[in-house]
């Protein structure tokens, strides 16, 4: 799940949030600033509110089946489907938009949690909804439409489910069935395509939306929310996964390619205007007969931080029919955790550090630390990290969230460096 919003703001997406065409010609007029959000809160005192839709466009609007069950004490409305596979419509907001306020924000995230009777089981099953708001003149316009993946056509068209998930697996009529089904998981053929977990602006312009594997590499047009195919990448480097969250500016691409054969990640940039991933360099894992869950990852101006968590892909996991508790992982402790640091100009890994054992889905910022001369002493890595504690992600199945009884199930997390 991620957003895209306004790129001149940012600067460098350290953080996932980017946005695109944002006409920044008079926010520093108006005292804007992401540096101090108060100045936009003292200028404009009025809350902006969302309070209904006043005109919704004349769009094509195909329903989804509401089939999903309603309990009464049920009070979190955001783990359901969404009922509409396309809608785009005026908001009416309580308060003012300032009118330099031009551009598009983008989310995706998983919109959809049922196919005809049958239910997902996890939250990261969900197929794949775009959302986003055009903010322009001080109106604001509001649309979201379903990502049309492989994966999300062949169940509609099906069904049923076709294509494996993060926790769900295609019901096979026979054992010929499920042989065949193996041999498509060797090629990468039966992995989902379910773009449900970023969404990126290339420095070319093309936007992108993005899942645990290459396959779900998505390109969509930011005005229509059209899906206009698959992001083929032209290189060679192969491989079935790459981190969820890549490194977008408007100079690179920067990614992890884990290596589940040789256990290691090979750290791959991509320019602008191109489909090839480039080599930087290669990490070899120094613990553990697989690579670590590589969801995010930090980087700084010169340096690519790899973690290597105990948390690691499990072939063995991968071919059940029912998914384990860790799904696709598994938690080995005793191949210890490990931060390699790789240099972006030489491809080198200029350290591997042992660290505590960690459980991490994001990393939020990094950067780096100089003596008085200039020279870089230390690298600051955050993250959001769940004390070593696996259980966060069984406990993000959808019955936990959506039937929250007033104690909070989910394991703790802190803000570490």
């Amino acid at each position: 799940m991620d957003s895209l919003w306004f790129s001149d703001i940012c600067g460098h997406h350290v953080s996932p949030f980017t946005m695109l065409d944002f006409d920044q010609s008079c926010h520093r007029k108006h005292g804007f600033s992401l540096e101090n959000k108060l100045v936009f809160g003292r200028l404009y005192k009025q809350a902006l509110t969302i309070a209904r839709v006043v005109s919704p466009s004349q769009l094509a609007i195909v329903p989804s089946p509401d089939k999903e069950p309603v309990d009464p004490d049920q009070n979190h409305v955001a783990w359901t489907s969404v009922k509409q596979e396309r809608w785009e419509g005026e908001l009416v907001v309580q308060g003012e938009i300032p009118l330099w306020l031009k551009g598009t924000y983008l989310r995706n995230g998983p919109g959809l949690w049922h196919i005809e009777d049958y239910n997902f089981r996890h939250l990261f099953d969900g197929y794949a909804t775009l959302v986003k708001l055009h903010f322009e003149d001080g109106r604001l316009i509001a649309g979201h439409r379903q990502i049309e993946s492989e994966a999300y056509k062949a169940a509609k068209k099906n069904k049923k489910i076709c294509f494996r998930e993060f926790s769900e697996v295609p019901k096979h009529e026979n054992f010929m069935a499920y042989v065949g089904d193996l041999s498509k998981l060797l090629s990468g053929s039966s992995l989902t395509d379910n773009a449900n977990t970023g969404v990126v602006k290339l420095g070319d312009g093309r936007v992108v939306c993005l899942t645990e594997t290459q396959k779900g590499s998505l390109v969509i047009d930011p005005n229509s929310l059209e899906t206009l195919g698959r992001f083929e990448y032209s290189d060679s480097l192969g491989g079935l996964i790459h981190s969820a969250h890549p490194i977008v500016t408007d100079a690179e691409f920067l990614t992890l390619l884990p290596d589940l054969l040789k256990p290691g990640y090979l750290v791959v940039r991509m320019e602008p205007g191109t489909n090839e991933r480039k080599v930087i360099g290669r990490v070899n894992c120094s613990g553990g007969a697989a690579p670590g869950w590589v969801h995010s990852f930090p980087v700084t101006q010169h340096y690519v931080v790899v973690p290597e968590m105990p948390l690691r892909y499990c072939a063995q996991n991968l071919l059940r029919a029912e998914p384990t508790p860790l799904y696709k992982f598994q938690w080995h402790p005793q191949s210890k955790a490990y931060l390699h640091v790789m240099c972006k100009a030489s491809g080198k890994v200029v350290t591997s550090v042992e660290v505590p054992l960690f459980v991490t889905f994001h990393f939020i910022n990094a950067y780096e630390e100089e003596d008085e001369d200039g020279r870089v002493t230390s690298i600051i890595a955050d993250c959001c990290e769940h004390h070593a504690d696996t259980s966060i992600l069984d406990q993000l199945r959808l019955k936990n969230l959506r039937f929250f009884k007033g104690e909070d199930v989910l394991p703790d997390a802190s803000l570490i460096s």
